[in-house]
């Protein structure tokens, strides 16, 4: 009888322990630091520091970093074609160059990506399709439109530029699917996701910027 009790206890331990391959753990998505909207960093690049101000202001604070949010479109609102948002820079990134890769830095920056079949670029990544950005230049005239220099399918408008109306919050409202089409000289698809987005990193300077959330309008 001594002998069977430790037996059994040993018998009941092996019935809990899983056989096998197990299946690979998810791996945690990062944390967003504003409720609703997804945070997303860039390999071996310090992130942007974005968090919430009051109300429907994010604050973003950059020194030689990057990073971007990204809120994902409702179902409903994805033929919605009218953009409002305001922001507001502490500065421009005076030694940033638009139109080089490798000196693209913009002190603010609004981001709208339309459906090509949709989706999100693996875990953790941005949303996949034709892309829109609008910015707070440096020097580049605005109105002025370019392709990004470093992405595919991207076109970039500038709205502000320059620092004439630094540190005052300044209204925007853009008609997205008129500016889909003279961007892209083609009829635009749903919206997938809304994005802003403060970077440094090829600057290493500083900056900090505020944005009122983006809305999406009928008209």
């Amino acid at each position: 009888m001594k002998l069977l009790f430790p037996f059994l206890s040993f018998f009941l331990i092996l019935l809990q322990l899983p056989f096998g391959p197990q299946p690979p753990e998810k791996p945690e998505e990062e944390k967003s630091p504003v409720k609703g909207w997804k945070l997303i960093s860039y390999f071996a690049t310090p992130p942007t520091q974005y968090s919430k101000v009051g109300g429907t202001i994010i604050k973003a604070e950059s020194v030689g970093s990057r990073a971007s949010l990204f809120k994902e479109v409702e179902e409903k609102k994805r033929d919605y074609s009218v953009l409002s948002w305001k922001w507001k820079v502490s500065n421009v990134i005076r030694s940033a160059i638009e139109t080089r890769r490798d000196r693209f830095d913009a002190a603010a920056r609004v981001m709208v990506v339309f459906e090509k079949g949709g989706g999100w670029r693996g875990f953790g990544g941005e949303p996949s399709g034709y892309k829109i950005e609008y910015i707070w230049a440096n020097h580049l005239p605005k109105g002025h439109l370019f392709d990004h220099p470093g992405e595919t399918n991207c076109k970039v408008f500038v709205l502000e530029s320059g620092e004439a109306n630094i540190g005052q919050w300044v209204y925007e409202q853009r008609n997205i699917y008129k500016d889909f089409k003279k961007a892209f000289d083609k009829e635009p698809e749903g919206v997938l996701a809304i994005g802003i987005q403060t970077d440094t990193d090829q600057s290493n300077e500083m900056v900090t910027a505020y944005y009122s959330e983006p809305i999406l309008k009928k008209k």
